[in-house]
């Protein structure tokens, strides 16, 4: 892949990671329960480790001309994927939770599109380490984008009833 293309890549990537980084960091302080507060707040962190490392891969290419395969990802995930991650009282006080469940809601779109951004990054890659690099950052967004997804299900029906909306069917 030329240069060019490559570091094109990257600042497209560092905005995903950027933008994901902003949006879990506000939901994190707005949040009133602890533990969306906490779990967004994780996500925010993780956001920011993969902003840090395109943004190494990106000094690698400006300054060495060429990918640094040091720059790794690490394969621990250290968020809690359950529905326990809120607090007892937030399923009993879940009227109301317009911003977490929002937040959850955008949260899945936006790691969505971050699959795709680097399932395709990692496609159009020639080297393999270049390859590898953006499939491990489609990993972390899948594991972001499935464990999103269980708690959006988990207590959309709690949210539903208690806020008295009900989809026609």
């Amino acid at each position: 892949m030329p240069e060019g293309r490559l570091l094109e890549i990257l600042r497209g990537a560092m905005e995903v990671e950027r933008d994901g980084f902003q949006f879990y960091s506000m939901a994190a302080d707005r949040s009133e329960d602890p533990g969306a507060a906490k779990i967004f707040a994780q996500l925010a962190a993780e956001e920011q480790q993969h902003y840090e490392a395109l943004q190494s891969q990106q000094k690698a290419l400006l300054e060495a001309g060429s990918w640094d395969p040091d720059v790794v990802l690490s394969d621990a995930h250290q968020l809690d994927p359950s529905p326990e991650v809120f607090s007892e009282g937030f399923r009993q006080r879940i009227k109301g939770k317009h911003l977490e469940m929002s937040a959850l809601s955008i949260g899945i779109l936006l790691e969505k599109s971050a699959i795709g951004f680097y399932s395709k990054a990692a496609e159009e890659a020639t080297e393999e380490d270049v390859a590898s690099f953006f499939r491990s950052l489609a990993d972390w967004e899948t594991g972001h984008y499935q464990m999103l997804l269980r708690l959006d299900e988990a207590l959309k029906e709690d949210y539903w009833n208690a806020n008295r909306f009900s989809p026609l069917l």
